[in-house]
């Protein structure tokens, strides 16, 4: 049932290479300069998104359907209740709500805490258009008993996209090494986010994707248990 990461067709692939070249072209021009802290990270999400994009059109993968970015201040009512500091996707409007004065918070501490955090989210985004959550969801409620394991698997595949990412993005952006620290953080006392994959799962998983840059070696669920969770790579 999840023994497959890509469940697209292969469609709209002329449109996606097409799209792929004039975001990159359009975030080239935008880029030169200094604008606002809101452009600069709308310009950081567009250039993820054609990396997506290109990942997309390079697998066969189909249409790469764009997720859409809302900064705001203090709170923000979604589908999916309300968003209140932090980064939050909502898959019902493909949206991520990002609240500008984290942004900002991120942004001025150095390293690459607002990058890992846009990349993870939007690697959420993926799992959901590559229908991974409707799966991993069908799979919890027929054996309840692997619910854990779906969902530890589901948090090191999204660690995976985030250096799948990596690989294809054009611009400035991290290294990995400084990635893989801040998805230490995000999960470490007084960080993000609690989650059920251990941190040298999630960036040995990180790695795999950086290294191979390929969509299909982020399929965590046609991995064994036992081999689901390596020991993390040194850090390159």
């Amino acid at each position: 049932m999840l023994d497959a990461v890509v469940a697209r067709p292969r469609i709209a692939l002329l449109a996606a290479a097409v799209f792929s070249l004039a975001a990159a072209a359009s975030c080239g021009r935008q880029g030169q300069g200094s604008g606002s802290p809101k452009q600069e990270i709308e310009i950081l999400f567009r250039r993820m998104q054609a990396a997506w994009n290109q990942i997309f059109t390079q697998e066969g993968t189909g249409e790469y359907r764009m997720a859409r970015l809302a900064l705001y201040s203090g709170e923000r009512e979604t589908k999916c209740g309300k968003a209140a500091g932090g980064v939050h996707y909502c898959p019902e409007e493909r949206l991520v709500s990002l609240e500008q004065g984290w942004a900002d918070s991120a942004r001025h501490s150095g390293g690459a805490r607002l990058h890992y955090a846009l990349a993870r989210t939007l690697a959420r985004h993926v799992q959901h258009e590559l229908t991974i959550d409707e799966r991993v969801a069908k799979a919890a409620e027929s054996e309840p008993a692997k619910k854990e394991e779906l969902l530890r698997k589901r948090e090191m595949q999204a660690d995976c996209f985030v250096g799948l990412w990596r690989k294809f993005h054009e611009g400035d952006a991290p290294p990995l090494d400084l990635l893989k620290e801040a998805a230490r953080q995000w999960t470490e006392p007084g960080g993000e986010e609690r989650l059920r994959a251990t941190a040298d799962q999630r960036l040995a998983w990180m790695q795999r994707g950086f290294e191979t840059g390929e969509l299909n070696a982020c399929n965590v669920f046609a991995v064994p248990q036992e081999e689901a969770a390596p020991k993390a790579a040194p850090q390159k």
